[in-house]
């Protein structure tokens, strides 16, 4: 499998997690299906809107577990702008205080591997 591929694989799983755990959530439903959509037409895409709009900025907040240096991110970029991504990253901030740590730990390291494959897709490509 190619890190593009490893990584909206990764992606999708990550949504489809995210909608499990939050069936209340319809913003992070509409994104689940717009990412499924876009893997089939255009997975490079997603590489992108991540990279552009979590990785350039979040990423060391990710790889240090640094809730409040993400949370912060996520509601800067919430409140300018709106994309699939941020449905993920608005976690951060309407829902990650009253969500189990086994819950946080998963985020993280979804968000971890995500970043990490991010990285590889980006010098491949």
């Amino acid at each position: 499998m190619s890190a593009l591929g490893a990584f909206t694989t990764q992606l999708v799983n990550f949504f489809e997690e995210l909608c499990n755990t939050f069936p209340e959530e319809k913003d992070i439903r509409m994104a689940t299906e717009a990412i499924r959509g876009a893997k089939k037409i255009n997975p490079r895409l997603l590489l992108d809107l991540f990279r552009e709009h979590v990785y350039k900025d979040a990423s060391t907040g990710i790889y240090a577990k640094d809730f409040q240096q993400v949370r912060m991110y996520a509601q800067k970029k919430v409140e300018s702008q709106f994309n699939e991504m941020m449905s993920a990253l608005a976690l951060f901030d309407k829902h990650w205080e009253t969500m189990g740590s086994n819950n946080q730990n998963t985020i993280w390291q979804y968000l971890n591997v995500l970043c990490l494959l991010c990285e590889k897709a980006t010098t491949v490509a």
